[in-house]
């Protein structure tokens, strides 16, 4: 409003950084509501999403259900959209998990949420018919974003990014690589990662990464063994659904071998 200039509603191809977020199981949820608690529970969840994603400087494009998509980077440019939209992301999980209290006094079950980030050239601008458009974004870049916010169910994490947004942030996050992964309608693998905490983690979480990367590295080279030895450690001492996803994936590659082409990417089909 202050500089009407800079907004250009016309279709352009810029440099954004895209983010999708839905929440876990949702239709489960709520089956377990009148419409009076539904309207309230997404009201606020969505309200207090909203806000954190604006004060970081992005822009919601849209509500799809319980699903959010917010951009950083348009329609008014923003040097750092990368790292704004993991800090939102991260701000995001802290803001459910202080919601969850209230809601748990409401009788509503705790829920938590996926977030899939990427950052990349997209089309942004008015798309439509003559009678019915919206600003909005479309392009390769936001469909990968929405394909890593869909792994999250895989890895059991609650963000993920693309090595791009990793790449963008230029150091300023600390992040544990998760995979190497081949998404569906892609086919080229692309290297995937979890951001932990902005700036330096501490010591404690730092060697566990630094395990975990190292156990990654004998897992890709076929030493499943060694990478078995340091998961199965690092499970005993803190357990999370993705050492448990490695640790069965591990156990059935002693089993059954793969090829000896393998490459250690993991493909998927789903959306």
């Amino acid at each position: 409003m202050k500089r009407p200039e800079k907004l250009t509603l016309a279709g352009e191809e810029k440099d954004l950084t895209i983010l999708f977020s839905d929440i876990r199981d949702f239709t489960t949820l709520a089956e377990g509501m009148n419409p009076k608690q539904l309207s309230s529970f997404m009201n606020t969840y969505l309200t207090a999403m909203s806000d954190i994603v604006m004060s970081t400087g992005g822009m919601v494009d849209k509500y799809i259900g319980d699903a959010i998509v917010a951009i950083w980077g348009a329609p008014l440019d923003d040097p750092y959209h990368a790292g704004n939209a993991v800090r939102a992301a991260l701000g995001m999980k802290q803001a459910v998990e202080s919601l969850k209290e209230k809601w748990r006094r409401q009788g509503i079950p705790c829920m938590d949420i996926g977030i899939g980030i990427n950052t990349g050239i997209a089309s942004v601008g008015n798309f439509g018919s003559e009678r019915r458009f919206e600003y909005t974004v479309l392009g390769d870049n936001v469909n990968l974003a929405s394909r890593l916010e869909g792994l999250n169910k895989v890895y059991g994490t609650p963000i993920i990014i693309s090595q791009f947004t990793r790449e963008a942030l230029n150091g300023g996050f600390f992040c544990r690589k998760i995979d190497v992964v081949r998404v569906k309608g892609k086919t080229v693998p692309i290297e995937i990662f979890e951001p932990l905490v902005e700036g330096e983690p501490d010591p404690a979480l730092k060697a566990e990464v630094e395990l975990f990367e190292e156990a990654l590295k004998h897992y890709a080279q076929k030493d499943f063994p060694a990478a078995l030895k340091i998961i199965t450690r690092l499970q005993a001492k803190k357990p999370s659904p993705l050492y448990r996803l490695y640790l069965n994936r591990i156990q059935q590659f002693c089993i059954t071998p793969p090829p000896d082409d393998w490459n250690g990417i993991s493909s998927f089909q789903i959306k």
